[in-house]
């Protein structure tokens, strides 16, 4: 009897079906309240056009943080130290209409509003996928334990023990300040399962 051990791969790539925006403002001014003020108007519009995008059906979900003010300290090329007030806070949108996407980011950016885009699916997909990879890395699993075996001069009389290496994979955000509407893609997502196997041949 021979032990053959093997890795299997399940793997899937789909397009993307969720994105959130995550956008941020900072404004940064000599005097602390005009630095209060015009960052909590910034933030205030863009609160807004979340709160529209989410009555229109085009987001599912947003979040308002609260505004923050920290004093920044900075030297100039001369070497001259300058102090201001910076305030900041951040505005997130899930998208489910991705179409909106670039329009949403545009929108944002000219806001005043710093963006940056995230990607995932739905947790139906991911759950879906994964129960259909798992069962593809098995059999990738075994078809190579078979083929060892045939080499051996043997077949695989059982399973001894499967071991889950792998899987979802969301790919990195991506930026989008301000860019141009083509510049933003919808991009694929690994669905990765991975096993290794042990196998016991007669």
């Amino acid at each position: 009897m021979t032990v053959i051990t093997v890795d299997g791969l399940g793997e899937r790539h789909l397009a993307a079906e969720r994105a959130t925006l995550t956008a941020h403002v900072a404004v940064a001014h000599r005097d602390r309240s005009e630095s209060i003020a015009e960052g909590t108007a910034v933030h205030a519009r863009i609160a807004l056009e979340a709160t529209q995008l989410r009555d229109s059906g085009a987001a599912t979900w947003h979040s308002v943080d609260p505004l923050a003010t920290n004093v920044r300290t900075w030297t100039d090329k001369d070497g001259r130290k300058h102090q201001d007030h910076v305030t900041s806070g951040t505005v997130r949108i899930k998208l489910a209409q991705l179409a909106r996407v670039a329009d949403a980011v545009a929108e944002l950016s000219t806001l005043g509003a710093t963006v940056s885009a995230s990607w995932a699916l739905t947790e139906a997909t991911k759950l879906r996928v994964t129960k259909e990879l798992r069962a593809a890395a098995v059999r990738d699993a075994s078809a190579k334990a078979d083929d060892f075996a045939s080499a051996l001069g043997t077949t695989v009389a059982e399973v001894v023990r499967v071991t889950e290496t792998g899987g979802y994979t969301p790919p990195g955000a991506r930026g989008a300040a301000g860019g141009q509407k083509e510049e933003l893609t919808i991009p694929e997502i690994t669905v990765r399962v991975g096993i290794t196997g042990e196998y016991e041949t007669n």
